[in-house]
């Protein structure tokens, strides 16, 4: 165990769990009723915050000082044994200047989401050494399909037992690159963590396994986001990268018509850009690992140790957390 971090308390059956809406407004408040059965389902009681549902500018989920407020009064609630979020978005951002650092430090609990939640996940850890947590978006909570199920597994193991062990896919995980790592985990939605580049909340990648997941992008946009780490010097420091799901890949806009010079080249993979971006880089590489936006996931604990063992290019590799993440 890294003795700088600090582990959140395990959640029992009975537990209060707060949920907010930091980023996005309730996209719809069926899903949020379901997802919050399911919580109940599993013992837990939900409390919506007082500006959850709030609305403002069409895309945030309230101002930001409501949303800021929902934020710091889940942490200043001792009834409250953790936070989840409803949704993401794009204004989780304009929390990271005006968020109380020493409140979360003083009221450790677990934190989660994923998306746009990947901001507030990655500057909390890196600010505050508190473990955070990618994974379920309140609204995507779903007991009914096999891959809910699984979702649901993994998601309550991690907030419940947070023990160390190898974790268990839904799919085959592929290795793209060999080799063995340990480190401590970071990571989230790939365009979000590239934002933090070069701000004060960009995580010190020293040691790291790094993870990552996109959705609705270009091969074009995914190349670029990876050359932008590349260029950072993250890839000189990694140990090795966890790839999750690659979903609604677009297309590429070509307003020429078919016969153009362009549209007749061959399309590159999303392996050979991986490949080539991480080119003189020898930490392995695990590729497809069930993480994502709606697709069954794993929950990942940020600042855990980890480890990675991909032997066999093309083979199925393993993704094992190392040590326990919370405490009883």
């Amino acid at each position: 165990m890294n003795r700088n971090m600090i582990l959140p308390e395990a959640l029992k059956k009975g537990d209060i769990v707060g949920i907010i809406s930091p980023s996005t407004p309730i996209y719809s408040k069926k899903a949020l009723s379901k997802g919050l059965k399911v919580l109940e389902s599993l013992g837990f009681k939900p409390k919506l915050g007082s500006r959850a549902l709030e609305v403002h500018g069409n895309y945030q989920a309230g101002t930001k000082e409501d949303r800021l407020q929902d934020f710091h009064s889940m942490f200043q609630d001792d009834e409250v044994k953790a936070v989840f979020c409803t949704g993401g978005g794009y204004a989780s951002i304009q929390l990271l200047p005006d968020i109380d650092y020493d409140l979360i430090k003083k009221n450790p609990k677990i934190f989660m989401g994923y998306s746009d939640i990947t901001t507030l996940l990655m500057a909390i850890t890196e600010k505050t050494g508190l473990i955070t947590f990618h994974g379920p978006l309140v609204q995507g909570l779903d007991e009914d399909t096999k891959g809910g199920k699984f979702t649901l597994k993994s998601f309550k193991t991690a907030v419940t037992k947070g023990n160390s062990g190898k974790l268990s896919g839904f799919t085959e995980w592929k290795v793209l690159k060999q080799g063995r790592a340990e480190g401590q985990l970071v990571g989230g939605n790939l365009n979000v963590i590239t934002s933090l580049l070069g701000t004060p909340y960009e995580p010190k990648w020293d040691g790291k396994i790094l993870f990552w997941e996109e959705v609705d992008e270009t091969i074009e946009g995914i190349d670029n986001y990876l050359w932008r780490l590349r260029i950072a010097k993250v890839f000189k420091k990694i140990e090795g990268m966890v790839i999750g799901k690659v979903t609604n890949l677009q297309p590429i806009d070509d307003d020429e018509d078919e016969s153009s010079w362009a549209s007749s080249s061959k399309p590159l993979t999303i392996e050979a850009v991986i490949l080539k971006a991480t080119e003189g880089f020898n930490f392995p590489i695990l590729y497809g690992v069930d993480f994502g936006h709606d697709v069954p996931s794993v929950t990942l604990p940020l600042g855990a140790e980890a480890s990675l063992d991909c032997s066999g290019k093309g083979r199925v590799g393993k993704f094992s957390i190392t040590e326990k993440y919370l405490t009883d």
